[in-house]
């Protein structure tokens, strides 16, 4: 009996896909292999330095014009702020070194800088070693009792509105908000515009510099240019302002300075001339009694009244040594009788 051969039966369609889909059953593809790895990082790591150069681009960009637009802005409005910032700090630290004593010159007696605009500046005689000291320790200044007392008449343009009254109000205006307003024009917010390594960082100082230029700049420069007069005063330290309270560790600052009598170096600059027209040394030191039911004020209250007197008391000091003297009557002459008298 012939045996009969059966051939395998043939499957339609190309060979290779019945390949595939055998190995895929046998679970060939169930795991991925080293190579798949190895392609999918390198197109991770291709991806990042394609995104990086062109972010880096971009923020190199943004930079640039940023850093182009404040050389502009201080070629144009560091001309006008310069030149009376350079002048005012030069004297503040001639003013530090050893007080050489009361002078008061004859122009000044007659000088009504009381109604003129001026610039102000208070700070502790030993933080006025350098600029850069200065310049931290003005950020902190803020005007005072002294100020109420001595000079009561604000500038006429901010009375009319012309200014804005929500920063520069009042008479004087104090040269810490010169310095903030500024700031765009110093190198070190340049540096910090260089080291700005995002985009975000970058955006925000974008918003400073825009800021500033639109209000800040032109208000601040505008200020110190009509500006007649610099009052300056500087603080003493005495080891009975040390704060020795909680974690003060014995440090002394402007306001508990304040809080003590201790001598205060006053000096009034015309700026337009540049001379020193007034040094005065005095203590400033007063007491007050409270009545009724304010005898029961928190201490905070009462030190901030402690110094508000002190601070007047020593605004009188100096108004009565820039106050012209009364003419005596001339010589050969008597005063006029009462008209009730005999």
């Amino acid at each position: 009996m012939p045996i009969s051969s059966q051939e395998p039966r043939k499957q339609p369609g190309l060979a290779s896909i019945h390949k595939a889909r055998e190995d895929r059953a046998r679970g060939k593809f169930s795991r991925p292999t080293a190579s798949t790895f190895g392609y999918v990082g390198l197109a991770v790591l291709v991806s990042v330095m394609v995104y990086r150069f062109f972010a880096g681009r971009e923020i190199e960009d943004t930079r640039s014009k940023l850093l182009a637009k404040q050389r502009a802005a201080e070629q144009e409005l560091g001309g006008r702020w310069f030149p009376i910032r350079d002048r005012i700090e030069v004297a503040t630290l001639e003013a530090a070194k050893a007080f050489q004593g009361d002078h008061v010159e004859p122009d000044a007696m007659h000088w009504d800088f009381r109604n003129q605009p001026g610039i102000y500046l208070r700070m502790r005689a030993a933080e006025a070693g350098d600029i850069a000291s200065l310049r931290r320790a003005a950020a902190d200044s803020v005007k005072d009792g002294f100020t109420g007392c001595l000079l009561r008449t604000p500038n006429a343009a901010a009375a009319r509105g012309d200014q804005d009254a929500g920063a520069f109000a009042e008479q004087p205006w104090n040269l810490r908000q010169a310095y903030v307003a500024t700031r765009v024009l110093t190198p070190e917010w340049v540096a910090d515009v260089k080291a700005a390594d995002d985009d975000l960082r970058l955006r925000v100082f974008g918003q400073q510099y825009e800021k500033a230029v639109a209000t800040e700049i032109p208000l601040a420069a505008d200020i110190v240019t009509r500006a007649k007069f610099f009052l300056l005063v500087l603080d003493d330290d005495v080891d009975a302002a040390r704060d020795n309270e909680g974690d003060a560790g014995g440090r002394i600052t402007e306001e508990s300075l304040q809080l003590v009598a201790h001598p205060s170096r006053v000096h009034l600059v015309n700026l337009k001339s540049g001379r020193e027209v007034a040094r005065l040394k005095r203590t400033g030191e007063a007491s007050f009694v409270l009545a009724g039911e304010q005898h029961a004020v928190d201490e905070e209250t009462r030190h901030a009244m402690q110094r508000q007197v002190n601070n007047c008391s020593l605004a009188r000091q100096v108004e009565d040594a820039l106050t012209p003297a009364p003419a005596l009557p001339a010589k050969g002459t008597t005063e006029p009788r009462d008209a009730g008298r005999d």
